[in-house]
């Protein structure tokens, strides 16, 4: 049996498939998202990456929208997706975006406006935390894993922490010994 150059027995799978093949979607996750936002970040990006490994990416940008109202793959499709929502964000989170018929996008969206439009109570509780984090019982790497997330969690509200910054606050925590 030959075959022409260039052709394949096999197909790309469709969106639907991808997105369907997908199971335990919060084992992916070690946390779930909360109102605190201390690991949105982290979350925002494990997110992306299973819609784009499942080429469902456009329905969170609305780049992808029903054909019309009896598009039915469409609609499962953005059904899955926001059932990921709701496996990996708390619950009372949830309570707070979501809302009746919202699409995959609006939730997205919705979590970005209420992680991104309070920077500047975020970035003052965050510069709070950072100052006041001791190191008290946890170990030397425990401690300087917080202290660095806690910069990083800055960097994303526009309050930079620098090296400096940050090895002076580690040294200022050091007991003694």
């Amino acid at each position: 049996m030959s075959s022409t150059p260039g052709s394949s027995s096999s197909t790309t799978p469709s969106k639907l498939s991808l997105v369907c093949t997908l199971t335990n979607v919060y084992n992916q996750f070690s946390f779930k998202l909360t109102v605190d936002g201390s690991r949105y970040k982290l979350w925002r990006q494990i997110f992306s990456n299973m819609c784009i490994g499942t080429l469902s990416y456009s329905h969170l940008f609305g780049k992808s929208v029903p054909t019309n109202d009896d598009d039915e793959e469409w609609f499962s499709v953005d059904a899955r997706i926001k059932s990921w929502f709701y496996s990996t964000c708390d619950p009372g989170l949830l309570q707070i975006i979501s809302s009746d018929e919202c699409t995959a996008k609006q939730l997205w969206d919705r979590l970005d406006e209420f992680f991104r439009n309070n920077k500047m109570s975020r970035m003052l509780q965050l510069q709070d935390q950072f100052r006041n984090t001791k190191k008290g019982s946890s170990s030397i790497t425990e401690f300087c894993h917080t202290l660095k997330n806690l910069a990083d969690d800055l960097k994303d509200v526009d309050s930079n922490i620098t090296e400096i910054e940050l090895v002076m606050q580690v040294l200022r925590q050091l007991p003694p010994s």
